[in-house]
């Protein structure tokens, strides 16, 4: 806690902040940020500026730090500088997020838990909250989902590594879903003397792989008496990092949400881990929106339930064009689609969606390529963005002209309930990136909440909550 008794934060692996917003909403404060790439951390440092000018600065502010920008003088027109212009002007000197914070820009693997502390004015034990999400392309779908072996897959280390030396009250670990679901070879000690099998630290895996004597001792009987055994587990990944945040003492609850069941208008399923240092009890948040149904509400809720009813997922059509689309003026919900825009797919899976449902998964390469098709898509260009049994495409024929509009910036941003008004700084690949890689704050606002609530900083009704056990 720090002197205004507010629930501390530093974060790690921050992106563009949607993470620090969510939990900011939920009432943490955030006093650092540690980021890698350049042009996120203008992102931070950016919006701080932002929300520190008049309205009478903004237009220098925009002409110095937008407008000059190679991406803005090539290829970007008048109209869309305008529109970008509008969106953010809404937003000088209006919004407090990570005003607090210390950006620092930097490799983690060459940060010290010092320097974040510094920077954040804390000492060790003070902070309430570390909170982040380690690179997740080892463990997505597109990354063929690989394992904590990789380079990336083994930076889950360095926010361990954080968490031990800064030794917050409690952490929260995001990644995507697939760490639960990717196969890896578990290496596992077998005590000679008491017979317990407990995993084998991560920085001792090399070196059983070349043969090395082994050197961990028993946590149950302290004999350094142990064989080893190794299985290949489905979750495996997720299983190693599990005992890597035991190892340093805190007590873990899992489990795999997604952001729909929280009013974020996407499907967006993924993983969270939060660690408590002093073996409190967590319960994960309930669930406050579902999809929409028609049976009757006397068949879907019980009497207990009625009282904490939950809403009906929210859709495209909720949070997009509801003046109409600046090109294409009024939709016809009926036709339109999200259209996935240059990509090929197996069969089985879609490259359209109905505006009338949560959108898809805005990713950080999905959302550079997702367009809105007011008339649909044409049966012909679906079938050239699909792949039969044997992987090849079914039609290797030129693509089908199909009208349509590229989500804009802040299209996306509303898709992930990130402020409309955020700036991001870089060029549209940079930008959609950084939409797609962060925590949509909405969601992240109930997880923060709900450890608020463990920790007793927070009043929410037990009953609001309920425990998850595992995935």
């Amino acid at each position: 806690m720090n002197s205004n008794n507010k629930p501390t934060l530093i974060s790690l692996f921050a992106g563009a902040g949607g993470l620090d917003i969510g939990l900011e909403l939920a009432g943490f404060v955030s006093l650092a940020v540690n980021e890698l790439e350049s042009h996120t951390c203008q992102t931070l440092k950016q919006n701080k500026v932002l929300n520190s000018i008049s309205p009478s600065e903004f237009d220098a502010w925009f002409k110095q730090n937008v407008v000059s920008q190679r991406c803005y003088t090539r290829g970007t027109s008048a109209n869309t500088i305008e529109l970008t212009r509008r969106r953010l002007y809404q937003s000088s000197g209006q919004h407090s997020y990570l005003d607090r914070a210390a950006i620092i820009e930097g490799d983690i693997r060459n940060i010290t838990s010092q320097q974040l502390m510094e920077a954040a004015g804390t000492k060790k034990g003070e902070v309430t909250l570390v909170a982040g999400g380690p690179p997740c392309q080892p463990f997505s779908r597109a990354g063929k989902r690989a394992t904590v072996e990789t380079s990336d897959g083994k930076l889950f280390l360095e926010f361990v590594r954080m968490v031990n030396e800064i030794k917050p009250r409690w952490f929260l670990f995001e990644n995507v879903k697939g760490l639960a679901q990717s196969k890896t070879t578990v290496f596992y000690y077998l005590c000679t003397n008491c017979n317990t099998k407990f995993i084998v630290p991560f920085n001792e895996r090399e070196n059983i792989i070349e043969g090395g004597s082994l050197t961990s001792i028993c946590p149950k009987c302290a004999s350094t008496s142990c064989d080893t055994q190794t299985k290949e587990i489905r979750g495996g990944s997720l299983n190693i990092i599990l005992e890597e945040f035991h190892r340093i003492g805190y007590q873990c609850y899992h489990t795999v949400l997604n952001s729909v069941d929280y009013g974020v208008p996407q499907n967006r399923e993924r993983l969270f881990i939060v660690g408590s240092r002093d073996n409190e009890t967590f319960l994960w948040p309930a669930q406050t929106h579902q999809e929409y149904t028609t049976i009757p509400i006397v068949n879907q809720y019980s009497l207990l339930e009625l009282e904490t009813k939950k809403q009906c997922w929210r859709t495209v059509k909720d949070v997009l064009w509801q003046e109409g689309h600046p090109q294409f003026g009024s939709i016809d919900y009926s036709k339109a689609v999200l259209w996935v825009k240059n990509v090929v797919r197996p069969h089985d899976e879609p490259v359209t969606w109905s505006l009338n449902r949560p959108s898809p998964t805005v990713g950080a390469h999905q959302g550079a390529k997702l367009a809105m098709a007011p008339y649909g898509v044409p049966e012909e260009q679906l079938a050239r963005q699909q792949w039969h049994v044997l992987g090849r495409r079914q039609r290797d024929l030129p693509p089908v002209d199909v009208e349509h509009a590229m989500l804009s910036d802040e299209d996306l941003l509303r898709l992930q309930t990130i402020p409309p008004g955020w700036y991001l700084h870089g060029t549209r690949m940079e930008r959609a990136f950084q939409i797609g890689n962060a925590v949509p704050p909405i969601f992240a606002k109930a997880i923060g909440q709900a450890i608020l609530n463990a920790s007793g900083l927070l009043e929410v009704q037990l009953s609001k909550l309920h425990k998850v056990n595992g995935i």
